[in-house]
C-alpha cells in the first residue's frame, strides 16, 4: 500500500457517539440554575487514517480512548456554562489544548432533560473547521427541538375536526448572527432564557391552530420563528402518529428562510 504523509481530502473520522455526562449548562427544565443536568455528547474529528491502517499501529492515529477521557475530565472539572454554545465552544478548545490533531470538529450536545415539554431535549450542533487553530463555522450552528408532542385540530376528515389529536413535532433552527434581523426579534443562542420564549410560543401557536393540512401548520411554526426571533432558517417536521392505522407516523418536513424585508423563503 502507498502511504502518504498527508492527504487534505479526506473523508475519514474519528468519532464517539453519544457519551452520556452530567454538567452544569444554563438551566434546567424547571428554570432552576446550578442544578447539574444529563448530557449526552457526539464528537466526530476529521483524520487521516491512511498510515494508521497501512502500519496498524495506533500512534498514527488519535485514540478515541484518550478523546473520552479529556472530555470526561473537561466536563467533571466545569463549573458551569451559560448556554450549549459556550459548552461546544470551550470544548472545541480542550481539543486543541490536548493535541489531537486532525482537521474540523464536529460537536453534537443534547440536554435529554433541559425541556418540560421537548421529550427528546434540546440539542446543539456545531463545527469547528481548520487544524490548529479553528474557528467556528457559524452556518454549522444548529439548534434542535427533539419531539415536541402537542394535540391540536388537524386533518380534513369529519372526525378529525371534532378532536384535538397528538402531533409529534421536530425543529432545526439555524441562528441569524448578521445582525440582517430587526432589532425587535429576540436572539436564540441556546441560552435557557431564549428557549422559554421560543417553545411557549410554538406550542401556543399548534395548540390554538385549526388547520386541514400538516402543510399549512408546519408553515405557520417557521413563520413564528421566523418573524419573532433571530433564526435565518428553520426546517420542521410535523408528524401525526394515528394518521394511518398501519404506519407509525406520517407527516413532513419543510425548511424556510429569513429573506430580510422581502418575507420569508
Amino acid at each position: 500500500m502507498n502511504v502518504s504523509k498527508e492527504r487534505l481530502d479526506t473523508q475519514d473520522i474519528i468519532f464517539l457517539r453519544n457519551l452520556h455526562l452530567s454538567a452544569f449548562i444554563g438551566r434546567d427544565a424547571w428554570g432552576r440554575a446550578e442544578k447539574a443536568q444529563p448530557v449526552t455528547l457526539s464528537i466526530a474529528l476529521q483524520q487521516d487514517l491512511v498510515n494508521a491502517a497501512a502500519r496498524d499501529d495506533i500512534n498514527e492515529t488519535v485514540s478515541y480512548g484518550q478523546i473520552c477521557k479529556d472530555v470526561t475530565k473537561f466536563v467533571e472539572e466545569s463549573k458551569g456554562f451559560n448556554d450549549l454554545l459556550s459548552f461546544n465552544t470551550r470544548l472545541c478548545e480542550i481539543a486543541l489544548l490536548n493535541k489531537w490533531g486532525g482537521g474540523n470538529l464536529d460537536v453534537f450536545t443534547l440536554l435529554p432533560n433541559a425541556s418540560l415539554r421537548a421529550e427528546g431535549g434540546l440539542g446543539l450542533n456545531t463545527s469547528f473547521i481548520g487544524g490548529k487553530e479553528r474557528m467556528i463555522d457559524d452556518s454549522s450552528i444548529k439548534f434542535l427541538v427533539k419531539d415536541m408532542k402537542l394535540y391540536c385540530i388537524i386533518g380534513v376528515n369529519p372526525h378529525e375536526r371534532i378532536s384535538k389529536q397528538l402531533v409529534v413535532i421536530n425543529l432545526m433552527i439555524e441562528e441569524d448572527r448578521s445582525g440582517d434581523h430587526a432589532q425587535k426579534t429576540r436572539r436564540i443562542d441556546g441560552h435557557a432564557s431564549n428557549w422559554v420564549l421560543l417553545l411557549p410560543d410554538v406550542i401556543e401557536t399548534v395548540e390554538t391552530s385549526d388547520y386541514e393540512t400538516l402543510e399549512a401548520l408546519a408553515t405557520e411554526i417557521s413563520t413564528t420563528a421566523l418573524t419573532r426571533y433571530t433564526v435565518r432558517s428553520i426546517d420542521v417536521t410535523v408528524e401525526k402518529p394515528s394518521a394511518l392505522a398501519f404506519v407509525e407516523g406520517a407527516g413532513v418536513q419543510i425548511k424556510r428562510t429569513f429573506a430580510g424585508d422581502s418575507g420569508l423563503n
